[in-house]
């Protein structure tokens, strides 16, 4: 509780967990189920949960490991910065910082920022060096839940991103695929830890591959470049807010009703994104917990063509239909 009562770990309540997708999937949040808008500060407690159900179920009686495993769940997203993953990339250019590394600094009590984090951390005798290597996925043990495929950040926020995508039916909660990827005592427990691997490869490509996503981040990183004499290297342990103002308009463009055509006007260069698919390899036995080998992934590089005439254009912006997109693999 006092960790979470920091001003590190507060500041995540205004970073949003899809970073610029958030804006553009949920634009109006209100709170009812359809118009949730998540922050990277509930995915956290969210993650540290599934570290308490592990500790449980384990047995762990040792109070120093459950206070290590609990921390690193709790503080492992403690260096994203606002718009998370949409912006991270310029920044690595600008001022070679990321969230692994700003991660790092903020637990260690090198930054302002985590002064007071260093110290609760130390007052509660949790070994600070052992922690950053186990959110930093150095340390192989906990069964893999920290640096392998099936974690508990992976598995709460593939199950939280889930809830975007309306047509489907319900998934598994993240406490249910927890305890079947922990006990793996038979079939079903097989089944819920594979059905969650399916269930992640949808989320890539109905969520963070959809065009909308792909033009949000890309719009992000635009307009950050652009306004580079404006941003200063603490933004990065900003929030959301406070980059919007140093980044004027980018926050009614990621949700505005005619989003995508006005990112065509603005755009003159390929809009290139990585693309991921998610597959199960039966080579890899789900109760030897060979995770590296049964849960696998291939990334590829894509192109985002672009194809709009200027009639269609000035339709989209009035609410009209006419913007056609074209995916093609490279």
């Amino acid at each position: 509780m006092e960790l979470i009562g920091t001003q590190a770990f507060q500041r995540l309540k205004d970073i949003r967990f899809l970073g610029a997708i958030d804006y553009c999937l949920i634009r109006q949040p209100n709170g009812k189920p359809a118009a949730i808008r998540y922050s990277r500060y509930e995915h956290s407690l969210g993650v540290m949960q599934l570290a308490r159900l592990y500790c449980r179920l384990r047995r762990h009686k040792r109070r120093s490991e459950r206070r290590l495993l609990c921390a690193a769940a709790l503080l492992h997203d403690i260096g994203h910065p606002p718009l998370s993953h949409s912006v991270e990339s310029v920044f690595r250019e600008k001022f070679g910082i990321d969230h692994h590394t700003a991660s790092k600094d903020i637990i260690c009590g090198r930054k302002p920022l985590g002064k007071n984090v260093f110290s609760i951390l130390r007052r509660y005798g949790v070994d600070v060096e052992k922690l950053v290597a186990v959110v930093s996925g150095e340390v192989e043990s906990f069964d893999g839940f920290f640096h392998g495929p099936i974690n508990f950040d992976t598995i709460e926020g593939i199950l939280r991103s889930y809830s975007y995508i309306r047509s489907t039916p319900s998934a598994s909660s993240p406490e249910i695929v927890t305890e079947a990827a922990i006990k793996r005592e038979n079939e079903k427990d097989k089944d819920i830890v594979d059905a969650f691997w399916k269930c992640k490869d949808l989320v890539y490509k109905e969520i963070i591959n959809s065009e909308d996503s792909v033009l949000s981040d890309f719009i992000c990183k635009i307009f950050l470049r652009k306004n580079l004499g404006r941003i200063k290297y603490d933004s990065f342990f900003g929030t959301e807010p406070e980059l919007f103002q140093q980044l004027p308009g980018l926050r009614a463009l990621l949700t505005s009703r005619s989003f995508k055509a006005e990112v065509i006007c603005m755009v003159d260069e390929p809009v290139c994104y990585v693309f991921r698919d998610y597959y199960i390899d039966r080579e890899g036995d789900f109760f030897s917990r060979q995770d590296d080998v049964r849960y696998r992934h291939s990334r590829s590089k894509r192109i985002l063509t672009l194809k709009l005439k200027i009639d269609s254009v000035a339709k989209a912006v009035t609410g009209s239909q006419g913007v056609l997109f074209d995916d093609d693999g490279v």
